[in-house]
């Protein structure tokens, strides 16, 4: 095997490795409570520790894990705080990515978009449609009218954020009870996409996210238990006021 060849087999190998360990973590199969063991992770993955290594610098340099001395690796807790402040900015780019989708999406492209909720069925009904297929619905929703406000810096940055609320999402979904009022919203904004108008798109987007902040904001107060205790970032006590 030439250099070259070797080089494209070892960088193959290293983003495999990292878009297992990703998804891994993302998921929630990694416990934020134990550390990432490299040996572990390279029996589970079925490759040598090398790509391992390769992969969690990866996910150290994107803040997906977190170096504790004398502890280990383990993956990244998102604070309370943390989680509002990055939902605060992605209300303002969301928004804007939906105003700008609005001049690319074809006809077939919306009705892509709005086949993606379309095709689950009853998604009002969490019986027929779990907390798990709904989240990854909502997400390819938010990625679809992302990608297509055609903008690679605004698309890579609102990316990074996926990531990282990737680590609470489901538990956000299982817990606030907006299932329908989630729903409600994405149909405005389906409707105001549809019909061109991109000031409508900016608004229902923002509206949209600055809903799920005030409906996080009153499940915490309700149950701060959404978040780990050690990643709330702020006493009860100034939750319930």
């Amino acid at each position: 095997m030439q250099k070259n060849d070797i080089h494209k087999a070892k960088g193959k190998l290293n983003n495999l490795a990292y878009d297992q360990l990703k998804e891994m973590i993302i998921s929630g199969e990694v416990s934020h409570d134990k550390p990432i063991v490299e040996r572990t992770i390279s029996k589970k993955l079925n490759m040598s520790r090398t790509p391992i290594k390769h992969a969690l610098s990866r996910l150290q340099q994107e803040g997906l894990i977190r170096i504790e001395p004398r502890h280990g690796v383990f993956p990244v807790i998102i604070t309370y705080p943390e989680y509002l402040h990055i939902l605060a900015i992605r209300e303002v780019l969301e928004g804007l990515a939906a105003r700008l989708a609005v001049d690319y999406f074809s006809n077939a492209g919306l009705r892509a978009l709005r086949s993606i909720f379309e095709s689950l069925g009853d998604i009002r009904d969490i019986k027929a449609v779990g907390h798990k297929k709904f989240a990854l619905a909502n997400v390819a929703f938010h990625r679809k009218i992302l990608e297509t406000s055609s903008n690679p810096k605004l698309i890579e940055t609102v990316r990074g954020m996926y990531d990282h609320l990737s680590l609470v999402r489901l538990k956000t979904i299982e817990l606030t009870g907006r299932r329908n009022r989630s729903v409600d919203e994405h149909e405005e904004i389906l409707e105001a996409l549809e019909s061109r108008d991109a000031d409508r798109a900016e608004k229902s987007m923002r509206k949209h996210i600055r809903m799920l902040n005030q409906d996080i904001e009153t499940e915490v107060k309700k149950n701060p238990g959404i978040f780990p205790n050690h990643a709330l970032g702020l006493p009860v006590e100034e939750l319930s006021r």
